[in-house]
């Protein structure tokens, strides 16, 4: 599977990509930088980008690769509401094929949920409705 690997090129990284290569014979791109990420997505068609939301790059590059194909498979890893859509995180799983994963994942983890994206939930998805609900009752 080709993947787009949106984060910054540290040694930890450059071992997950190897990893990635080697453990699942996934052909791993990993980039820190917008211009280089569009033109390999728009080159390459990636079948799923993963993408690093503490990096600058992060919430810019998400919006360009949904605004060139909404239906792109997007794993989000983050461990903060961040990246979260204006409607809610199932109304983005359901209309844009994005999920969102801790930061702090194993490879394991890491390919089970790339192997098995259409079947795993998000892990944001009811913990963000639960947040915004408690604050409301909070404040009434």
């Amino acid at each position: 599977m080709k993947l787009l690997f949106i984060d910054n090129k540290s040694m930890q990284n450059s071992i997950r990509l190897g990893l990635l290569e080697q453990m699942a014979h996934h052909q791993v791109y990993l980039t820190d930088k917008l211009d280089d990420t569009m033109i390999y997505y728009k080159t390459h068609k990636p079948e799923l980008v993963l993408i690093d939301f503490s990096i600058d790059i992060g919430l810019k590059a998400l919006q360009k690769i949904l605004e060139h194909n909404h239906t792109q498979h997007v794993i989000t890893i983050s461990d903060s509401f961040d990246c979260s859509e204006i409607l809610g995180c199932d109304y983005c799983v359901e209309n844009y094929k994005k999920k969102r994963v801790i930061k702090k994942k194993g490879i394991h983890d890491l390919l089970y949920l790339i192997e098995n994206f259409s079947e795993m939930p998000c892990e944001f998805s009811n913990k963000f409705e639960n947040c915004v609900s408690d604050d409301k009752n909070v404040t009434e």
